[in-house]
């Protein structure tokens, strides 16, 4: 009995070692297929120009981009969607974009338009970061950057 009992342990641990060269080769083709693909591409901040000076409580922003701009919830490769980032640093690039009223905007309804309101007399930055159907960024990262300065009349 404790040598069948062996034998079997046995058997079980080679088999369980045991691969062939081909089940190797899936797992590679397998790994490889799951990461994302690269996206090439431009995002710009039209408006507000970098270095404006604006007057009142309310920025429009108008973007432009090379890449499709989709709804957030497509998985189209080489598409994705707008995120805005008002004074706020970006986070994790295989993190997807936290929401953060009036500071993190999602712009998932495909627009390429938005209007920050009541917006007080300050120094900004502003990042405009486009994400996959997920609210991931693209890889490489498709963002743009411009500074400048709100005054309330």
């Amino acid at each position: 009995m404790k040598k069948t009992l062996a034998g079997l342990l046995l058997l079980f641990a080679v088999a369980a070692c045991g691969g062939s060269e081909a089940d190797t080769d899936t797992d590679a083709a397998t790994t490889s297929e799951s990461a994302a693909p690269e996206v090439s591409g431009t995002v710009t901040i039209v408006t507000p120009a970098n270095g404006a000076l604006i007057n009142g409580n309310q920025i429009s922003v108008t973007l432009s981009s090379t890449v499709e701009i989709v709804p957030a919830g497509t998985m189209t490769v080489g598409t994705g969607h707008h995120h805005l980032y008002l004074n706020a640093d970006l986070s994790p690039a295989d993190q997807p974009v936290p929401t953060v009223p009036g500071s993190i905007i999602h712009m998932g309804d495909a627009s390429s338009t938005y209007v920050f309101q009541d917006v007080p007399a300050g120094e900004y930055r502003l990042i405009a970061v486009v994400a996959d159907g997920l609210h991931i960024p693209l890889q490489p990262w498709v963002v743009d950057t411009v500074s400048f300065t709100v005054q309330n009349q």
